[in-house]
C-alpha cells in the first residue's frame, strides 16, 4: 500500500464480507485489524483473504504468517535493496534524458538541427526509465482500478504517461506540443526515490516495536529427569522445570525455584536498575539475567509471557485509528477521482482560454495530477501512533489504542486512588485491636478464611499473617464478596463480616461505639480494617503500607505540566488525610464505594476537563472505564488492568506523569502531521493549475510532502 486511498479500498472491500462488523487498516504497519461477529470459519477467513485481493493486494494470516523480526527485517531490506538497484538503473537511463533537453536549449539557440533523432534518443532512454522504475506503479494502478478504486499510483501513471505521449506527439512537426520526456522520466524517479525513502523511514519508526519482538526467545531449555534440553519456546507448558543461564532471557512467566539472579526488567517496566529475585519469586518472560544462574517453573506457554502480551498490545495499539485518522481516510476514499476530475477541468479549461498553446494544457493537467499527494494524509497519524506507542512500550506504559493516546493528551485533571496507587501496595499487618473477649489467633482464622480467596493487597497481607502464625484458614461455607466494601460469609457455621465500617452498617451492624478508636488508629498513618462475628463488632485488623518513594516526584511532574490532582480512595479519612498532607494534595476524598468513585468522575468529566483515574483495584475498575482516560497500575487486580486505556507495567507513579507528556507530543506530532497534509494539498493544487511549476518540480514537492510527516514522526524519537 502506497497511500490512504489504498487503505480505503482495502476497508471497502472488507467490510462487505459477509460478518465483518469493522476494520482497521493502518498503511504505517501494513496490518488490518477485522472484527468479526462470531467465531472465524476457515471458508470466512479465506473469503477476508479473497477480499483484499479483490482491492490489488495480498494478505496472510498473522498468526499464520511464521515471521519472526529478524525475517520482517531481512525481507524489508531486501525490498529496499531492489529498490535502490532500480533507483539506480532509473537514473543512469534518466540522466541522459535530461542532459538531452538541456542540449537541446542551447542547440537551438545555435541554430543547429538534429533535434528528431535527439527526441528518439530521448523517447528510448524514458521507455528504459519506465521499465526499470515504474513496472510496480503501472501494475499498482491497473490493480487498483480494477477493483474499482483509484490510488496514488493512478495519479502518478497518468501523469508519467500524459508527459511521455505529449513528447510522442510533440516528435512531429506543426503539433504545438512540447516534448516532454524528460518530465515523464522525471517524474518515475522522484517517485522512486520518494517511495524508497518512505519506505525507509516507516522502517525506522517501526524499529522500535521490532526490537520488542526480537527480545522475545525463541528457545527454552527444558530439564527433564536431571538431564536438559532446548526446546522451541512453542512446546514449553505451564509445570515445565526451564534452566536459564546469566546473560540469556527468560523464556516464559513462572516462579523460581532454585538459584537467584539480578534480572533487568526494563523492557516491561522502563526501570534501569537492575532487581534481585529468589526462589519463590514472580518472574516474567522477555527480561534479562544480568548476572545469575536458576531453575523456574514455567506459570504460563511462551505465547502468554509478559513480554508477548506487552507486543500483542502494541501492535493492536498500532492498528487502531484515533477520530483524525478516520476523517483523513474519508478525505482520501474519493481523493483521487476528485484529483482526476480537477485535472480534466484543467486542461478543458486552459484548452479555451489558451487555444494557440495546447502544450501548456497539457502540461498544467499532468502537474495537477502528480502535485496532489493522498500518501501525507494516509501516514499523518498511523507513523505519529506507531512511534509514540511503541517509545512508550520501551518505557512500560502500554497504551490499549490510538484514541487512549490522543485522548491522554488532553488530560488536565488526574484522580488517584491510594492503596496500591500512591503507596507501595505492599500491605502488612501490623497489629490486631482487639474490641471483645474473643482470641486474637481465631479472629485471625476466619478473617482469612475469608480473605484467601482475594486478590486485594490487605487480604494477602491477612492470610501471610495467618501463615507466620502457623494458622491454616478452613473454607468457608458460604462465601460474597462486595468490591470496595468487605467480604461476608459463613466459617466453621458462624457469621464472618470483614471490611469498612459503612460495610458494617450495610448488613445491620453497629460499630459506632469503636470508632473514635478506628480514626486514632488511622491518624497514626494505619489502614484499620473491622472484623464482626455473629453481628458484633470484635477487631480492628490494623494494617501500614509505606508511601511509594516516587509518588511526591509524581505528584510534582503533573503539577508541572498543568494537572490538577486529587485523590479518592475507599480508605478511612483519617489514612488518607495522613498520606495527602505527606504529598502536599489539598483535594481528596475518603471512605468511597466504588460507586462514589464513578459518580465523582462522571461528574468532572461531564465538565469537559479531560479527567483521567489512576488505579490498581477491583474496586478502581467502574471509574477507569468511565474516565476519559484510565490508568492501571500493572501490578494491580487483572479487572483493573482490562477497564484501563493505559497500563503502567510497573508499579512506578512516575509513569503517570510521563504517560501525559509522551501522549501530549504524539498528539501534538498528529496534528502538525495532519495539518501539514491538508494544507500542502490546499496550496499546492492552485500552484499547479495557476502558475508555470514544471511537473518535475511539482512531483518532487508530492514526494517531499510524505517524507516531511514520516519525518516529523520520528522526531518523536528523539522528542520521547
Amino acid at each position: 500500500m502506497h497511500c490512504a486511498s489504498c487503505v480505503s479500498a482495502v476497508e471497502k472491500n472488507l467490510r462487505r464480507s459477509e460478518g465483518v462488523t469493522s476494520v482497521s487498516v493502518n498503511l504505517a504497519t501494513e496490518r488490518a485489524a477485522v472484527w468479526l461477529d462470531n467465531e472465524p470459519s476457515s471458508e470466512q477467513l479465506r473469503s477476508l483473504i479473497d477480499a483484499v485481493r479483490a482491492a490489488g493486494y495480498d494478505a496472510v494470516q498473522t498468526s499464520d504468517a511464521g515471521v519472526s523480526p529478524a525475517q520482517r527485517e531481512r525481507g524489508r531490506n531486501e525490498k529496499l535493496r531492489h529498490q535502490r538497484q532500480a533507483i539506480y538503473q532509473s537514473i543512469m537511463y534518466g540522466l541522459p534524458v535530461i542532459a538531452l533537453e538541456v542540449a537541446g536549449h542551447w542547440l537551438q539557440s545555435s541554430n543547429r538541427g538534429g533535434a528528431f533523432w535527439r527526441h528518439v534518443l530521448q523517447l528510448l532512454l524514458t521507455l528504459m526509465v519506465f521499465r526499470t522504475a515504474a513496472g510496480p506503479m503501472f501494475v499498482g494502478a491497473l490493480r487498483s482500478l480494477l477493483s474499482g478504486a483509484a490510488n496514488m499510483d493512478v495519479l502518478i501513471v497518468l501523469g508519467a504517461s500524459a508527459a511521455f505521449i505529449s513528447g510522442v506527439v510533440g516528435m512531429f512537426p506543426g503539433t504545438h506540443f512540447h516534448v516532454t520526456f524528460h518530465a515523464a522520466a522525471m517524474i518515475i524517479i522522484f517517485v522512486s526515490v520518494g517511495k524508497y525513502l518512505e519506505q525507509r523511514s516507516r522502517g525506522q519508526a517501526s524499529s522500535a516495536l521490532e526490537a520488542l519482538f526480537s527480545r522475545l526467545p525463541r528457545h527454552a531449555l527444558r530439564v527433564r529427569d536431571g538431564s536438559t534440553e532446548t526446546v522451541p519456546i512453542d512446546e514449553v507448558s505451564p509445570g515445565d522445570i526451564l534452566r536459564v543461564a546469566s546473560h540469556a532471557v527468560v523464556p516464559v512467566d513462572g516462579e523460581i525455584v532454585s538459584g537467584r539472579a539480578t534480572l533487568d526488567e526494563s523492557m516491561l517496566t522502563g526501570e534501569s536498575l537492575p532487581a534481585e529475585r529468589t526462589v519463590s519469586d514472580s518472574i516474567y518472560g522477555g527480561t534479562r539475567v544480568s548476572d545469575g544462574f536458576f531453575d523456574m517453573r514455567a506459570a504460563a506457554s511462551g505465547d502468554d509471557s509478559a513480554a508477548a502480551r506487552v507486543a500483542r498490545l502494541v501492535e493492536e495499539a498500532q492498528t487502531s485509528k484515533p477520530p483524525w485518522q478516520r476523517l483523513a481516510d474519508r478525505v482520501a476514499g474519493v481523493f483521487v477521482p476528485c484529483v482526476v476530475v480537477l485535472a480534466l477541468a484543467t486542461l478543458v479549461g486552459w484548452m479555451i482560454v489558451n487555444r494557440e498553446d495546447p502544450a501548456f494544457a497539457v502540461s498544467r493537467a499532468i502537474v495537477v495530477l502528480v502535485v496532489a499527494c493522498p500518501c501525507a494524509m494516509g501516514l499523518a497519524i498511523p507513523t505519529a501512533v506507531l512511534v509514540g506507542t511503541s517509545r512508550a512500550a520501551e518505557r512500560g506504559i502500554l497504551v490499549r489504542d490510538a484514541s487512549a493516546l490522543e485522548a491522554a493528551g488532553h488530560i488536565r485533571e488526574v484522580l488517584l486512588d491510594k492503596t496500591g496507587t500512591l503507596t507501595l501496595g505492599r500491605m502488612t499487618l501490623e497489629t490486631v485491636e482487639m474490641l471483645a473477649e474473643l482470641d486474637e489467633r481465631e479472629v485471625l482464622r476466619l478473617a482469612a478464611s475469608l480473605e484467601q480467596f482475594s486478590e486485594h493487597p490487605l487480604a494477602k497481607a491477612v492470610v501471610a499473617a495467618a501463615a507466620e502464625r502457623g494458622l491454616t484458614p478452613p473454607d468457608p461455607d458460604e462465601f460474597e464478596s462486595s468490591p470496595g466494601g468487605g467480604l461476608r460469609g459463613r466459617v466453621d457455621g458462624r457469621e464472618v463480616c470483614l471490611g469498612s465500617a459503612s460495610w458494617l452498617l450495610d448488613n445491620q451492624i453497629d460499630a459506632s461505639s469503636h470508632a473514635e478508636r478506628a480514626d486514632a488508629l488511622a491518624a497514626r498513618g494505619f489502614t484499620p480494617v473491622w472484623v464482626a462475628v455473629e453481628r458484633r463488632a470484635v477487631a480492628l485488623l490494623c494494617f501500614s503500607d509505606q508511601l511509594h518513594p516516587e509518588s511526591a516526584q509524581s505528584i510534582a511532574r503533573l503539577r508541572s505540566l498543568g494537572v490538577r490532582v486529587r485523590i479518592l480512595s475507599g480508605d478511612r479519612h483519617a489514612a488518607v488525610s495522613h498520606i495527602a498532607a505527606q504529598l502536599g494534595i489539598d483535594e481528596f476524598e475518603a471512605e468511597l464505594t466504588p460507586g462514589d468513585k464513578l459518580d465523582r468522575v462522571r461528574e468532572l468529566s461531564a465538565r469537559g476537563h479531560g479527567v483521567a483515574m489512576v488505579g490498581d483495584g477491583v474496586n478502581d475498575a467502574p471509574a477507569l472505564a468511565a474516565a476519559d482516560v484510565g490508568i492501571a497500575i500493572g501490578t494491580g487486580a487483572d479487572v483493573a488492568r482490562e477497564a484501563a486505556d493505559i497500563c503502567l507495567v510497573g508499579h512506578s507513579p512516575r509513569l503517570i506523569a510521563e504517560a501525559i507528556h509522551l501522549s501530549r507530543r504524539s498528539a501534538r506530532v498528529m496534528k502538525q502531521n495532519l495539518f501539514w497534509a491538508f494544507a500542502y494539498n490546499i496550496v499546492m493544487l492552485p500552484v499547479a493549475i495557476m502558475t508555470h511549476l514544471p511537473p518535475a518540480a511539482a512531483t518532487a514537492a508530492m514526494m517531499l510532502s510524505s517524507l516531511s510527516v514520516v519525518g516529523n514522526s520520528l522526531r518523536l524519537r528523539r522528542l520521547l
